[in-house]
């Protein structure tokens, strides 16, 4: 029961007491006066008919003392009058039976009126003839009772309703208060600290304000200390102080991730960097000028590539930088090496020079043979030009003509497969991650070498929904299991998507709260309005919503504040070797903390080693997904 209900009853029982109370006091107050009234009406009458009948009762005239006692009978206001020898002999005797008209029968017995015979005597001369007794009629009384009584519970009634009315407007302002700290709760409990400007008027609910006030601020700035922790861990073990880009060690692990983890790096480019001439600028212009177009080289580079999914950018080390940039081909990559040394050049200062060495990434190429390749490249653009591609053996791209023709086909025969890893807490089970899969030529294609052209050529969507179509096809199949799948924000911004989503997941029923919907961070922290809208389309069916490859960027953990996601995935750059890695601990805790903090799980990706998932279970890291857990297979 809520308290406004309860303080309406407490009201109504109240006002009902004194509404009793006031009744009996003054219903007994007027059945006193009328008895009183009634017995001194009784004894006037019986007064005056004794006087009356002195004269004939001396003359013995028996037939007059009958009609002067009928004459006062007659007029309905006795109940009995009755006239008797000084010997006891009744002479006249006359009884009108109790009859209340318009009274209800309860009400004269709850409220009994009596009425006592009154006496008088007859003389005859100077002796005592007769006595004369008289009881006078209730009827009239109870009338008037009945009357008054309802005249004053109608005045009680309206007053009443006039005391409810101004209670509850009254409750309204007063409960009003403790609905705001209501919803400040709520609000708390979703990840929205907010401060209530307005404090109530009445003391008492005025200090649970200021106390839920002060929680909330409270639980603010621990969620943003926890936030800046994990910021300042992240910036100073993988950003470069002088530019604010990545730092070398951000850079090789962030490489030596992504070309071992196939699902992600299919292929792509690393682009090296040089400016050459700046020690010597550095000491005609002084080391605060020379930083200054460091930060400006990178700066340069950053709108550049800022836009690129997938992409890595660093500074080695003095006045290299790197690039290194995911799922592009040959032309593509010659086309950004172009862009990047013309915009570059015009940022030199006098006696500074851009070179670039371009390399491409064949599949199986190792980290550091990979960089041996950019290295030479770089090499021989200092040597002999601007840039330079490595000459090397890498795959051969395939081109857009390809790829268009290859999708058309997938998405009207809807020949795609499904690859599931599992992720798990312990040994349970949490979901399934569904992976797409395409064949070609007898050659099973994984969504990292054909899902970015797929964005590009505006397929992303097609393929996402028929991903979709198959999990929930899935999950009378496998009533025990859960599932995630991965959407490309591509899919996420198609107008007709999410009420398209909203159709499927009626159609599946109590099944949809099985499916759960992954985005990268890259995409969440840029979108975060459209993702917040599908997270709260997504809740009347129970589906959860997490966030894939977090920390990969330099994007602020604040948007967690904000999105009130499920869980999240932390890329696997920062599990890589965590059992080893200090830095990367305290960094993987932090999040872990943020995560928590908002009611979020958090699940490690690219656990490959019992070592790393053991370490990951010390840092509170709710779940696992990688090979040491289960390569990617068909679901059984």
């Amino acid at each position: 029961m809520t308290l406004r209900a309860q303080l309406s009853g407490i009201l109504v029982l109240l006002f009902l007491l004194v509404f009793a109370g006031v009744s009996a006091i003054s219903v007994e107050g007027a059945r006193r006066y009328l008895a009183e009234q009634l017995a001194s009406h009784a004894q006037d009458t019986a007064t005056s008919l004794g006087l009356s009948l002195s004269r004939p009762m001396k003359q013995d005239d028996l037939p007059t003392m009958t009609s002067m006692v009928d004459a006062i009978f007659d007029r309905g206001y006795y109940r009995e009058i009755t006239v008797r020898s000084i010997r006891g002999e009744t002479l006249i005797r006359r009884i009108l039976p109790i009859k209340v008209e318009g009274v209800p029968a309860w009400f004269v017995r709850l409220v009994p009126i009596e009425t006592p015979k009154e006496e008088a005597i007859v003389m005859s001369g100077w002796r005592q003839a007769a006595i004369v007794e008289v009881a006078s009629h209730p009827g009239y009384a109870y009338q008037q009772l009945w009357r008054n009584s309802m005249g004053e519970l109608a005045w009680l009634g309206m007053l009443a309703a006039a005391t409810l009315i101004l209670g509850s407007i009254a409750m309204h302002f007063v409960l009003r208060a403790l609905k705001a700290v209501e919803s400040q709760a709520d609000a708390i409990g979703a990840r929205d600290y907010v401060i209530q400007d307005k404090l109530p008027w009445t003391k008492d609910l005025r200090r649970v304000v200021e106390v839920m006030n002060r929680m909330s601020a409270k639980v603010r700035e621990d969620f943003e200390a926890q936030q800046m922790l994990a910021d300042m861990l992240r910036n100073e073990g993988y950003l470069d102080p002088v530019t604010g880009i990545g730092n070398r060690r951000h850079f090789d692990v962030q490489v030596s991730h992504m070309v071992a983890s196939t699902e992600e790096f299919y292929n792509g480019a690393l682009f090296l960097i040089a400016l050459d001439g700046l020690g010597a600028y550095n000491q005609s212009a002084g080391f605060e000028a020379g930083n200054a177009l460091l930060r400006n080289i990178a700066q340069g580079l950053k709108s550049l590539s800022e836009d690129m999914r997938g992409m890595v950018l660093a500074r080695l080390a003095g006045s290299n930088f790197a690039l290194l940039v995911s799922d592009i081909g040959l032309i593509e990559a010659e086309r950004i090496a172009d862009q990047m040394s013309e915009r570059l050049d015009a940022l030199c200062g006098e006696n500074v020079s851009i070179h670039l060495g371009l390399a491409l990434f064949a599949k199986g190429m190792s980290a550091s043979i990979l960089l041996a390749e950019a290295d030479m490249a770089l090499r021989a653009a200092q040597r002999n030009g601007t840039w330079v591609r490595f000459e090397g053996k890498a795959s051969v791209a395939r081109g857009a003509e390809f790829w268009k023709a290859l999708f058309e086909k997938t998405a009207s025969s809807g020949n795609i497969l499904l690859h599931f890893q599992k992720v798990i807490d312990g040994g349970d089970l949490i979901h399934n991650e569904a992976l797409i899969r395409m064949e070609h030529e007898g050659e099973t294609l994984n969504a990292g070498l054909f899902m970015p052209m797929a964005e590009s050529l505006g397929y992303a969507g097609k393929f996402d929904r028929l991903v979709i179509d198959q999990v929930l096809e899935l999950l009378p199949k496998h009533p025990e299991e859960k599932f995630a799948i991965n959407l490309s924000i591509m899919t996420l911004i198609e107008h007709d998507f999410i009420p398209w989503l909203e159709g499927r997941l009626k159609d599946a029923g109590k099944h949809a709260g099985r499916v759960s919907f992954e985005m990268s961070e890259f995409d969440v922290s840029r979108h975060q309005v459209d993702v917040a809208k599908m997270i709260e389309r997504l809740k009347p069916y129970g589906c959860g919503f997490g966030v894939d490859r977090c920390g990969r960027g330099f994007a602020s953990f604040g948007y967690l504040a904000s999105l009130k996601v499920d869980y999240l995935k932390i890329d696997g750059s920062y599990v890589r070797n965590i059992d080893i890695d200090k830095g990367n601990q305290f960094l993987v805790q932090a999040i872990a903390g943020i995560a928590h903090g908002v009611d979020a799980r958090v699940y490690a990706e690219a656990v490959e080693k019992e070592a790393e998932r053991a370490m990951l279970a010390k840092l509170h890291i709710d779940g696992f997904q990688g090979f040491v857990i289960g390569k990617p297979s068909p679901l059984a």
